[in-house]
């Protein structure tokens, strides 16, 4: 699904977990959601500028920084739907 948050205004994919009921969601409503941050460890072909991003620990970086770096590199970077609460 796609989804857009609030902070950036920036569109990003998120996928479901396995365990999560995609019917407990409604289109276009707003949602406070919990989702995971999977990146590559191997960052080939990434600029020399950005591969420090990918190699330091994920809790130095924001969530929003996640989701515009997805944007330029959306391969080495996925998003998981975990928990969902109506706002």
């Amino acid at each position: 699904m796609s989804v857009i948050d609030v902070l950036t205004g920036s569109p990003f994919p998120l996928e479901a977990a396995t365990d999560f009921q995609m019917d407990s969601l409604e289109v276009e409503k707003a949602y406070y959601i919990t989702f995971k941050i999977y990146t590559l460890k191997k960052v080939e072909g990434v600029p020399a500028d950005f591969v420090e991003f990918f190699q330091v620990l994920d809790v130095n970086q924001s969530t929003e920084d996640f989701i515009k770096a997805y944007w330029l590199y959306p391969k080495y970077i996925r998003f998981e739907l975990v928990e969902a609460e109506p706002l």
